[in-house]
């Protein structure tokens, strides 16, 4: 029987859509494949230029490969023949910045929506001012390891007007006062790890947003407004010399309607040294993970957990619960059902900790326990028994250990 090619007898919408799985660089190779396939990568919608794809990964890259790289990229785009929904740009040392600003505008002005930057030690001082006046910008982020010049606007994305998705990692600051990246349309926000921060206010207003992340230094001031769309919060404060006399009140208070939280030790003792601690209200779902000890706490989830009378699901550290409450928190007793129990050991103080959330849990169904060391099979037995043991005011409870 004859061979037959099927898969080329296939529309172009399908067959780009398969070439979409593949990087650009690999795409535009099957053009030698046949004629049905030559200018198929002209019709590419995802586009993704990566510098090290052209460079070995123990070196520097060489200037004959960066030119390789640009002429790659540039016919690439010479012969792009539609509008591009991604594009993804990575390319660091020795790059010029008039050929980073030809490739941002190449995407500007073909109506990307999903814009992806990964510049790093170039010689690019600030980025096009259309990039932030692109109309059918989706999704960007900003992966730029350089001081960020933006445009003289009182709104840095106001002139976005779908823009939905922000990420903005490691970014210099050393030269805005007011980084305000409020948006009607923003839903989703992400800020990593940037530089000279600590005189900048950071300015949300955005009625929209359902998710903030922020792994970063404490800024000099807070403004955040118009939040009431918040579901999720992943908050990592890094404080330096453990200097944590840092003010993230107005953080706090404006996220306090939040329904999931996420925070670093760091983050929960600044929440907790705030002067009054917000009630969170709506939050159904707390996850506190560890990152240095708790020695010298005077306070920690104890206090977190009064202010959250609607907690149903809750993993933690066992290190934050600094102390037993007399007074037992109304979340544990009626609306806690789900709790992963962290670093446990074989001592006192923290099977007693055990033992007050089986005790006092009203609506527990289960509670997962994960150890910090190893046990021999009789200590485990031992360490089980007790536990197994000990009352519980939820008959629906079951108890998962995790050796």
């Amino acid at each position: 029987m004859e061979d037959v090619d099927r898969v080329s007898d296939l529309p172009d919408s399908i067959l780009c859509h398969i070439l979409s799985f593949l990087s650009t660089k690999d795409a535009v190779v099957t053009s030698i494949l046949s004629t049905r396939w030559r200018y198929l990568f002209t019709l590419l919608s995802n586009l993704d230029f990566d510098l090290g794809e052209f460079t070995s990964s123990d070196r520097r890259p060489k200037i004959s490969s960066i030119k390789i790289f640009l002429s790659f990229v540039g016919k690439m785009l010479f012969f792009h023949k539609t509008n591009v929904d991604k594009f993804r740009l990575k390319c660091g040392i020795r790059v010029d910045c008039c050929h980073v600003y030809g490739l941002i505008l190449a995407a500007v002005w073909r109506g990307v929506k999903h814009l992806d930057l990964n510049i790093s030690y170039t010689n690019v001082k600030t980025l096009p001012d259309a990039l932030f006046a692109c109309r059918t910008l989706v999704a960007l982020k900003l992966d730029i390891h350089f001081v960020l010049d933006v445009p003289k606007v009182k709104n840095l994305f106001s002139s976005c007007t779908n823009l939905e998705d922000v990420i903005i990692e490691k970014c210099n600051m050393e030269n805005i006062n007011n980084f305000n990246i409020s948006h009607h349309l923003l839903q989703s926000l992400t800020i990593l790890h940037s530089n000279d921060s600590s005189n900048c206010w950071l300015i949300i207003d955005s009625p929209n947003l359902a998710y903030f992340k922020y792994i970063d230094h404490v800024v000099g001031g807070y403004s955040l407004e118009n939040l009431q769309s918040i579901v999720s919060v992943d908050i990592h404060f890094i404080i330096e010399d453990d200097d944590l006399q840092a003010d993230a009140t107005a953080l706090f208070r404006e996220i306090s309607n939040v329904r999931s939280l996420l925070l670093s030790s760091t983050s929960l003792k600044l929440l907790l040294s705030c002067e009054s601690l917000p009630i969170f209200a709506s939050m159904v779902e707390l996850k506190l993970y560890c990152e240095h000890s708790y020695e010298y706490w005077e306070k920690g989830l104890e206090s977190l957990l009064t202010s959250s009378p609607e907690l149903e699901k809750l993993d933690f550290d066992q290190e934050v619960l600094i102390s037993l409450p007399e007074k037992v928190p109304s979340c544990l007793s009626f609306k806690l059902e789900v709790t992963e129990f962290s670093n446990f050991r074989d001592d006192k103080d923290c099977i007693e900790k055990v033992k007050y959330i089986l005790k006092h849990g009203g609506a527990l169904q289960k509670l997962t326990i994960h150890t910090a060391t190893y046990y021999h099979d009789e200590e485990k037995m031992k360490i089980a028994d007790e536990l197994f043991a000990s009352p519980r005011e939820s008959k629906q409870c079951c108890i998962l250990i995790v050796w």
